[in-house]
């Protein structure tokens, strides 16, 4: 069957200019639209039937998908959806949430079913086949996060690349030189999940700039991961200070690093990405880059429901910068200690 994907590649142009110019809903130049009408015409493309009959039949509810990796939900996550259910109850829309991993086969059966109006995406990857799949059915949705190319699509995010470098900035002013990332697992960074991916290209940024050595670490997020990590800094002690992107490994890093007889920041400066409200939650309270979940949730929300209430004439993409909130979990690192003198003089051969 042929899809708009198919016509946009034939044309040459975008899945949304496709879309815009099957709706008339946005202005596109008279060359572009003949070549999509022609590409049209060559692949015998019809719209899908049931496409359109979705598009008159509203059922007022929305839905986030949000595969996770662990068992239930903690507080940092649910701020993201209290708010963006706040924001839809707001506009009169019943609000859905799915935690569980998604196939390509559950996502189509979703769309068809009439059940919602539309999508808000989240743990998105750079190439998302969620994102492919929704534009080629032409079914409303927004992203919180974004993916590498993002023609035509709403989405909001933090600019995780400039937090990054914000908090390793933070560390050097500090006096760190060797300071550590701490992300997700490396099946997140395989499969290109974007906060992962961008954090690292901020941090090696900032470190190249300064001079600092930087490491990597990769660990799943559970409090055993985390308490397993502070293990392994302890036998780095040169690795004076952390940036933490990964939230569900923080608890068990901060009590693993006290069971190896270390503190915080003595031993070890934590930078995270938190809201400031969970920061204050630890002791130490944690330097943070105040992490937007519930402006991010809120807006992912309006976005979407802008869009199938026909307000968008065009693609609203807001990148938020956090900032950054000192604790008292960074500290300049401790002097090193002076080599022990020899005591006395030793006779040769003695």
């Amino acid at each position: 069957m042929t899809t708009i994907s198919d016509i946009a590649k034939r044309a040459g142009v975008s899945v949304s200019t496709v879309s815009y110019v099957l709706s008339g809903k946005r202005t596109i130049s008279t060359e572009t639209q003949e070549r999509v009408r022609a590409a049209i015409i060559e692949l015998d493309y019809h719209p899908h039937a049931p496409g359109r009959a979705l598009a008159s039949r509203r059922t007022r509810q929305i839905a986030v998908l949000y595969p996770t990796e662990t068992n239930g939900l903690t507080e940092f996550q649910l701020e993201f959806f209290t708010a963006a259910s706040e924001a839809a109850a707001g506009s009169g829309y019943a609000f859905q949430l799915s935690t569980a991993p998604v196939t390509e086969r559950a996502l189509l059966d979703l769309v068809r079913s009439g059940a919602i109006d539309g999508l808000i995406l989240m743990e998105v990857r750079l190439h998302d086949w969620r994102v492919d799949a929704l534009r080629q059915h032409e079914f409303p949705f927004t992203l919180i996060g974004h993916c590498a190319e993002n023609d035509g699509i709403d989405f909001v995010d933090l600019d995780f690349e400039a937090a990054a470098e914000t908090a390793v900035d933070h560390l050097a002013q500090l006096g760190h030189r060797d300071i550590a990332l701490i992300l997700g697992s490396e099946a997140q960074q395989a499969a290109e999940y974007g906060p992962a991916v961008r954090s690292l290209t901020g941090f090696e940024r900032a470190v190249a700039r300064g001079g600092i050595v930087g490491k990597v670490f990769h660990d799943g997020p559970t409090f055993e991961a985390g308490q397993a990590l502070a293990r392994t800094l302890a036998t780095v002690p040169e690795t004076t200070a952390a940036v933490v992107v990964s939230p569900g490994i923080l608890a068990g890093l901060v009590a693993g690093t006290y069971e190896c007889e270390r503190r915080i920041p003595e031993d070890l400066s934590l930078v995270t990405m938190v809201p400031q409200k969970f920061a204050r939650l630890f002791t130490p309270a944690l330097t943070t880059i105040d992490f937007p979940a519930a402006q991010m949730g809120r807006l992912g929300a309006e976005m979407l429901i802008r869009r199938l209430e026909g307000g968008a004439d065009h693609a609203a993409q807001v990148l938020l910068q956090g900032e950054l909130i000192a604790g008292r979990s960074t500290a300049r690192p401790a002097p090193v200690p002076d080599p022990i003198a020899p005591v006395g003089n030793v006779a040769a051969g003695a």
